[in-house]
């Protein structure tokens, strides 16, 4: 297909193991980015530092790449599972729905790897941010830096003309585990490291996979690996 590809990771440096992890994963993508765009800069003085600023993260790495010659950018979270041909995949089928403004997936799998459950949401007029695909060098208006829920704001108020697809195969998985700060609700704010902060949303996670089944179904060995032993 000959297309030149950028990708930005949100990154506060709290998540040293998922950043590995996550550059591993990279490398090892069928179709290769020509820019990683690792947005890792001390947050600005103007947002709280007890502030999410996915969204300012987000928007400063699609400003640094404008201009670079690119046909689309991917967003990419440093904590969440991707399959090792989920750049191609999501390339291609972009290319094929014609090359839409803004695309991604129709669902996300969410996956606690404290709690060992998981569950499916379906949004079939957005995409999380984790699999999303956004043409480059466009006009946005990102709205507020400590916006937690970017892709909500960029699928829904920036009428960008998006496109959701649903993928073959599971080629992404949205990882829960309580480390560092994340963006929106159902992350951090929901459970602690040693356990559950609030009960409320428990029930967001409906099925057990206490012997790690799934997760073996879906990841590579090496992915396996880290996210089922990172708690040991």
């Amino acid at each position: 297909m000959g297309i030149k590809i950028g990708v930005i990771i949100p990154d506060r440096n709290d998540r040293p193991l998922f950043l590995a992890n996550c550059l591993r994963m990279i490398e090892s993508q069928t179709v290769k980015p020509d820019i990683i765009e690792l947005v890792n800069d001390p947050t600005p003085d103007h947002i709280p530092s007890d502030k999410p600023d996915i969204t300012w993260r987000y928007r400063t790495g699609y400003e640094r790449l404008r201009d670079k010659g690119l046909d689309c950018i991917l967003f990419m979270e440093n904590d969440d599972w991707y399959a090792q041909d989920f750049i191609e995949n999501m390339t291609r089928n972009w290319h094929i729905y014609g090359r839409p403004n803004i695309f991604g997936t129709n669902y996300t799998i969410y996956y606690h790897i404290m709690l060992r459950k998981y569950d499916k949401l379906d949004h079939f007029r957005r995409s999380s941010a984790m699999s999303t695909l956004i043409k480059p060098d466009l006009t946005i208006n990102w709205g507020d830096d400590v916006n937690p829920y970017t892709d909500s704001w960029l699928w829904s108020r920036c009428k960008l003309g998006g496109i959701t697809f649903t993928p073959s195969k599971h080629i992404c998985i949205g990882i829960k585990h309580g480390v560092g700060m994340a963006g929106g609700r159902y992350h951090t704010d929901e459970f602690t490291i040693s356990g559950i902060k609030k009960s409320g949303d428990f029930a967001r996670f409906k099925t057990d996979d206490q012997h790690f089944e799934f997760l073996c179904s879906q990841m590579d060995s090496e992915s396996y690996k880290f996210y089922t032993n990172y708690f040991k």
